[in-house]
């Protein structure tokens, strides 16, 4: 009995451990996406891809985030929502804040909101004020272009309702997302054009595909807060056990989506991570 017991003590101290060192561990997660119709001039391009840091920092103002962010040398970076938490104090905002002040100098950012940011309408626009005059690009259901060696690509972001995400009943009877959907909030898709769609919410990625998106970036799920081996993410934020997206690049006909784990909220065995995705044509 005296050794189940020791047994059982060293287990909790392991597994209390793994999760101290996850829930701190920031791992740098590189990919090579390929797609056929992207523009000879983004070949090599490397986009630095973000998402839900909440109140999370890693550093003294996040300056071991910025650390690695600046080490990945990005062309273009892509923030996909829940910057913040619905109820987080301002006094919190500042490190976000010094953490686009320096991204910007690196190179274009791009940003768009998350649930979070929609739960709180007062403090998303305080945000987002200032994040705008740190030369932000923020894009709400817009569009904008990306130039690089005389070709470009459309970067279009979209903002759904918050009843996607929850609705008066809880996470029961959510607004679904459909290709009919993307098209009234963006319109018809331009598909001379190639297309990143920048979504918080990865669960229309079929609609996202159909509407036009040739590569999708989106967030949310937080890797699916705890991840099994062989199984994958176990649970996503509309508490829903085993989420199709969590975690990595998903394929739906000649679309794919890349999915951040993200950056903060509690999590085991699922590090924070920043993507860093170098574009080539095949």
């Amino acid at each position: 009995m005296k050794n189940l017991t020791k047994l059982l003590i060293a287990a909790g101290f392991f597994a209390s451990a793994g999760i101290y060192i996850h829930d701190r561990q920031l791992d740098v997660h590189r990919i090579t996406v390929r797609h056929e119709r992207l523009p000879e001039g983004f070949e090599g391009a490397r986009v630095l891809h973000l998402s839900d840091l909440h109140s999370k920092t890693f550093g003294e103002m996040n300056g071991n985030l910025i650390s690695s962010c600046e080490a990945c040398k990005p062309d273009i970076i892509f923030f996909t929502g829940d910057l913040i938490s619905k109820n987080e104090n301002r006094s919190f905002f500042d490190a976000k804040l010094y953490l686009f002040e320096r991204l910007t100098a690196i190179c274009d950012v791009y940003f768009i909101l998350g649930n979070h940011e929609q739960y709180n309408p007062e403090n998303c626009k305080y945000i987002c004020d200032k994040l705008k005059k740190l030369g932000v690009k923020i894009l709400k259901n817009e569009s904008d272009f990306v130039y690089r060696n005389g070709d470009r690509i459309k970067v279009t972001g979209l903002r759904p309702s918050v009843k996607c995400y929850r609705t008066n009943n809880g996470y029961a009877d959510l607004l679904p997302i459909t290709e009919e959907y993307v098209e009234s909030l963006l319109g018809e898709c331009d598909r001379d054009e190639f297309n990143i769609l920048l979504s918080h919410n990865p669960f229309g990625f079929e609609a996202y595909a159909e509407w036009g998106a040739d590569l999708v970036f989106s967030g949310h799920c937080h890797g699916g807060i705890i991840r099994l081996p062989l199984l994958g993410g176990l649970l996503s934020p509309e508490r829903r056990f085993f989420p199709k997206y969590t975690k990595g690049t998903y394929f739906y006909d000649s679309s794919k989506m890349i999915v951040s784990a993200g950056l903060g909220k509690f999590r085991v065995n699922n590090p924070a991570e920043i993507v860093v995705c170098t574009l080539t044509r095949g």
